[in-house]
């Protein structure tokens, strides 16, 4: 429409045109001299002209990515008690933990705010920890680092007197990679029933209306669920991880994630088991927050169970009284039961009778190992893990098969 307009007004004034026709000379002059004489007149003519427009540019963009680079670099403090310490994270804008900075911060009691002890992130992983500390309530505050912006008030945080039945919200800072030459010295997982099979166990599935399922791990080859529901198994008990028996670190094991989706995929109820390596109320505790970090987002509908099995008779809980094994089952299982899960303890039969005061455990939930013809007729248990030598399509080589009378 525009050109048609444009067409018409040429056509129209050809005539005055053609006769007031000037040189090229003349209209560069003219055009030169309306822009420098009347720059009102035209807008366009000069390239540079938006260097001297205030308006150009967004004045309230430029502030508002200014206040968002500012925001950046603000810092904030998480601190956590478990029994007598100290965890103090220093997080970034986003909540994430802050590494490769020598963070510094100032702890005090809140009776004497003024008389204060520094400590220091020396290995700059975002994390300070202190032990043997006198409970009660404490200052913690974030010391002044260049680049950064620290909180301006302290965080409040009580230390525990004793460990409490509750989730650890940090928990996964004790969370450990290990290569596979570690794993081979701290993940020392065996089946003590082994010890006390009468070499008559079942490697199939008897014919009777029970559930059958199996215990998988990372040592567990699995190449098709879908097979394992269509050979009858209808539950697995998943590994989520193991206490390293010399270091006492917490390793998740890395095929729980994927083998309890697709088991849940398959029809498969899910389970999950850790091997406990835990010395005291306190590691149990971690050990079953560990659990509970790992099932949380996954369809769970089986008992989460604490594995207490000799680990080769060189593990760190090994020499654990009977008194004392006992007391980190029950800080398990009180702690998955707070969570909302049926709690379990997995053993093999002559562990529960003589490593396992049974008389305090009779609430809960048992998982009996035991690899002969029958089992044991003085043990109650919920579960019977009752052959490791079990063969079942979906599944590389041999594999621990389980009975569950849970639905009975």
């Amino acid at each position: 429409m525009g050109v048609t307009v444009i067409g018409i007004v040429i056509l129209a004034n050809m005539d005055s045109l053609q006769k007031k026709k000037p040189s090229a000379t003349s209209t560069v002059s003219e055009v030169v001299s309306v822009s420098e004489e009347k720059p009102g007149l035209q807008i366009g003519y000069d390239l540079e002209a938006w260097k001297k427009d205030a308006s150009f540019f967004d004045r309230e963009s430029d502030t508002l990515a200014a206040r968002i680079l500012e925001d950046m670099k603000d810092l904030s403090v998480k601190a956590v008690s478990e029994e007598r310490n100290l965890r103090v994270q220093i997080l970034d804008y986003e909540g994430e933990r802050k590494t490769g900075e020598a963070f510094k911060i100032a702890v005090a009691t809140e009776k004497k705010p003024n008389d204060y002890e520094n400590y220091a992130d020396a290995d700059k992983d975002g994390v300070i920890t202190i032990d043997y500390m006198e409970p009660g309530k404490y200052l913690v505050t974030l010391l002044p680092i260049e680049g950064y912006t620290v909180p301006d008030k302290p965080t409040e945080v009580v230390v525990k007197s004793k460990i409490e039945y509750e989730f650890i919200e940090d928990i996964e800072l004790l969370f450990r990679e290990k290569t596979e030459a570690e794993a081979r010295l701290e993940d020392t997982m065996v089946v003590g029933a082994e010890s006390y099979a009468d070499k008559k166990q079942n490697t199939s599935f008897a014919k009777d209306d029970y559930v059958y399922g199996v215990d998988l791990s990372d040592r567990n080859m699995v190449t098709d669920f879908n097979k394992i529901y269509e050979s009858g198994v209808r539950f697995v008990m998943l590994r989520v991880g193991y206490r390293g028996s010399i270091s006492g670190d917490i390793v998740i094991d890395e095929t729980f994630d994927e083998y309890a989706t697709l088991a849940n995929r398959a029809g498969l109820d899910v389970g999950a088991y850790f091997f406990s390596q835990a010395v005291d109320e306190k590691e149990a505790v971690e050990e079953a927050s560990a659990a509970y970090a790992c099932c949380r987002e996954k369809n769970i509908c089986y008992p989460i169970c604490i594995r207490i099995d000799q680990a080769g008779g060189l593990g760190r809980a090994d020499s654990l009284s009977r008194e004392d094994r006992t007391k980190v089952a029950q800080a398990f299982m009180e702690t998955v039961k707070g969570f909302g899960y049926e709690p379990c303890v997995y053993a093999s039969s002559n562990w529960l009778k003589t490593n396992l005061d049974m008389r305090k455990l009779s609430g809960y939930r048992i998982w009996m190992a035991q690899f002969n013809a029958n089992p044991v007729e003085d043990i109650y248990y919920d579960m019977w893990q009752y052959s490791s030598k079990g063969k079942v399509p979906g599944i590389d080589g041999e594999v621990n098969l389980s009975k569950s009378f849970l639905n009975n």
